[in-house]
């Protein structure tokens, strides 16, 4: 038992780092987080409440049914004052001349006005139920009316959410590739410069180079060593920002597989595209919250029809003055059958101006609308200019890479030659380098112009 335990532990824990070792691509990252981000959890769970909600709305409008049931106990029973003189009998016993002790001491007696009487019974229960069933309610019929758009309105935020995360973890994404791009060049030049501070070195001991020779190539590797401990530190930030953006716990240890070069940048890019402002989640939202305001401005004229519930009941009742007879004497049935009907005659005018705040919101759908295009062409304009601009730096940036790289290999042949100086070989060092930087930031720009693009046109994937 204690083995097969051991055993699961073993593969859980074997499990769990593979998976924290994984090499993901960019589009598994996506899937991950579209997965377990809190936002998109969140947007799924608002979608549910919709759903639940409309299943409310619905409830109302389905008949409903109740039972009830009482037990009273009237320690003061009820009267009620009546008049004495539907209870005077002295004329009826004078007309049959009734001549005795007791007649003749009841016509003595002082006659009052008023009596008290009881009614009722102390101990009274009923069982009952009741079922009703709305005939016609306007504000209940336009809801029930609204529940699709209720719902695709979720869902459609549900998208705006899941688009935010692709480009939120595509941009953490390549931000990753870039450091890691950084990191690989600074280990490639630090390799080189150890190979020429040694190669200097030898010499130096040789006496054909001097220490100044050897002192400054240590110099610029130890500037290098410097700089790569800052992009560690820039690479772990980087990896954190996109597992926090995937939802992924920090502990994680990824990899990722994807690569970044001016082909993939300038891969499927249509910079002529035209503006088509259905495929903005935003616009969708826009027209659909115009939609609902229709539903409102309709919920407030149909407000002036009457309302109809019809009901029926049925109960059983008893009263007795012992408990001992409760659940012996009979239960006395009642039966009803009811119709409601309600109409608004006069309200002060409140519902008139809550019709009009209602077209009123929708004037400002439009107006939004129409603002909202105005951003997008606004929005897609600089996006496009912004990458454009960026391609155009990306290919000098190219170019300068390729002839420092070129610069730098001549150097180092000439240096090896003994027909060059290590000055040329620093200069040529210090030339690639920023070369390099400057590529991988136009790069980076780059692909970032390229997702803001591909969002302001709502073509982003």
């Amino acid at each position: 038992m204690r083995k097969n335990l051991f055993l699961i532990l073993l593969l859980t824990i074997i499990s769990n780092h593979t998976f924290s070792q994984n090499a993901l691509s960019l589009k598994e990252c996506i899937d991950f987080a579209l997965k377990n981000q809190p936002k998109i959890k969140s947007a799924l769970i608002d979608e549910q409440l919709t759903v639940e909600q409309n299943k409310e709305v619905l409830g109302i409008a389905l008949p409903q049914a109740k039972a009830t049931g009482q037990f009273q106990y009237l320690f003061i029973t009820p009267k009620q004052r009546s008049s004495t003189d539907a209870f005077d009998f002295s004329s009826m016993l004078s007309f049959f001349k009734i001549d005795t002790p007791a007649y003749i001491n009841y016509m003595n007696q002082p006659k009052q006005k008023y009596t008290e009487l009881k009614f009722g019974l102390p101990l009274n229960t009923s069982l009952g139920i009741q079922v009703s069933q709305i005939l016609f309610d306007a504000g209940v019929l336009v809801a029930l009316q609204a529940r699709n758009s209720l719902e695709e309105l979720s869902r459609l935020n549900t998208k705006r959410t899941e688009e935010e995360i692709k480009v939120a973890v595509s941009k953490a994404y390549y931000n990753c590739v870039i450091a890691e791009k950084r990191m690989t060049l600074i280990d490639e030049n630090i390799t080189l410069l150890t190979s020429l501070e040694s190669m200097t070195t030898k010499l130096f001991h040789e006496g054909f180079a001097e220490r100044i020779d050897a002192d400054r190539l240590t110099v610029q590797k130890n500037n290098l060593l410097t700089e790569k401990t800052k992009i560690r530190n820039l690479i772990d930030l980087s990896y954190a920002l996109l597992k926090f953006q995937m939802g992924m716990s920090l502990d994680n240890k990824i990899s990722l597989t994807d690569e970044l070069s001016t082909e993939s940048v300038k891969r499927n890019l249509d910079l002529d595209k035209v503006i088509d402002y259905n495929n903005r989640i935003e616009m969708n939202l826009l027209q659909m919250a115009k939609k609902l305001n229709g539903y409102d401005v309709k919920r407030h004229k149909y407000g002036y029809l009457p309302t109809f519930v019809a009901a029926v009941s049925g109960s059983y009742a008893s009263q007795t003055k012992a408990f001992s007879e409760l659940f012996t004497l009979p239960y006395f049935p009642t039966g009803a059958l009811v119709l409601n009907a309600s109409m608004p005659l006069y309200d002060g005018g409140s519902r008139k101006a809550k019709l009009q705040q209602a077209k009123l919101n929708i004037q400002k759908n439009e107006n939004d609308i129409d603002a909202f295009k105005q951003a997008v062409q606004l929005e897609s304009s600089n996006a496009r200019t912004q990458l454009v601009n960026s391609l155009m730096s990306l290919d000098n940036q190219e170019t300068n890479i390729n002839l420092a790289q070129k610069v730098m290999n001549i150097a180092q042949k000439k240096y090896k030659e003994g027909l060059g100086t290590n000055i040329e070989i620093l200069q040529a060092e210090t030339a690639l380098k920023e070369a390099q930087t400057n590529y991988y930031n136009s790069l980076f720009e780059a692909i970032i112009a390229k997702i803001d693009y591909q969002k302001s046109l709502g073509l982003l994937k």
